[in-house]
């Protein structure tokens, strides 16, 4: 009789194993509200990037059309 209580234990203890990995492999996908939060999140991080590739880091005086320039005339 013990040899058939350690197989049955053993065999419990494999059941509930294989029954707790399956609940780990099954997990539920994410909602509609977390994958749009993840999209969201994503969208900015690339417009934030974007943004810092097209605006220069230190700004340039263009000229403005002649205003504070003072210029000697032409003979």
């Amino acid at each position: 009789m013990p040899r058939c209580a350690s197989v049955l234990r053993s065999l419990v203890l494999a059941l509930a194993l294989a029954g707790a990995g399956l609940l780990a492999a099954c997990q539920q996908e994410p909602g509609f509200e977390e994958r749009y939060e993840e999209a969201t999140k994503r969208i900015e991080a690339s417009s934030k990037a974007i943004d810092a590739q097209l605006t220069p880091s230190a700004p340039t005086a263009a000229p403005t059309g002649g205003e504070g320039v003072s210029t000697a005339p032409v003979r």
